[in-house]
């Protein structure tokens, strides 16, 4: 949950240590309470819901991101770097790469490769590309302020999650 970052490594153990003073037990549920998940955690969550067209859990993430004031157009650039390299995977498994080839040919990190690896398993590469350019159309209109930025990246997940046909989704 701090992606190896030290100063922040450091601020999130004095508050778990501050918790465990008086006593409490510091369980698996306790640290997940109280350290928050990185940006790029909760982004690949975002890309696991959009790939599992799951719209109400993408949505809610979503509208939970924009609480904690991170831009949509960050949002989506995170976004459409993860479907790059999903994209990359795809092909370089495709024409028989290893695992670790396509870590040293993408210059990723190794279990980048490993996750996306086993999130476009069992995608067809016409998924991937489709989202991968819808959000370039996003990112798109957004940059040139055709559309409100938040409801440009909320089109396209209801797009691309098959919602945008007339179905509700609560939120």
């Amino acid at each position: 949950r701090t992606n190896g970052q030290y100063s922040i490594m450091m601020g999130e153990v004095r508050k778990l240590l501050t918790y465990a003073s008086d006593g409490s037990p510091l369980t698996v549920a306790a640290v997940e309470a109280l350290v928050p998940k990185q940006l790029n955690d909760r982004v690949f969550d975002l890309v696991t819901d959009v790939l599992r067209k799951n719209a109400a859990a993408a949505l809610a993430l979503y509208r939970d991101l924009l609480a904690q004031r991170e831009e949509p157009i960050r949002l989506n650039a995170l976004m459409l770097g993860q479907f790059r390299l999903l994209l990359q995977v795809k092909l370089l498994a495709k024409k028989g790469y290893s695992q670790g080839d396509i870590a040293g040919t993408l210059k990723a990190h190794p279990y980048r490769v490993k996750l996306a690896m086993r999130q476009v398993d069992r995608l067809p590469y016409q998924q991937l590309a489709t989202a991968y350019s819808g959000l370039v159309d996003t990112e798109t209109a957004m940059k040139t302020g055709t559309i409100d930025k938040a409801l440009a990246f909320e089109l396209f997940m209801l797009k691309y999650t098959g919602q945008q046909s007339g179905k509700h989704v609560r939120g």
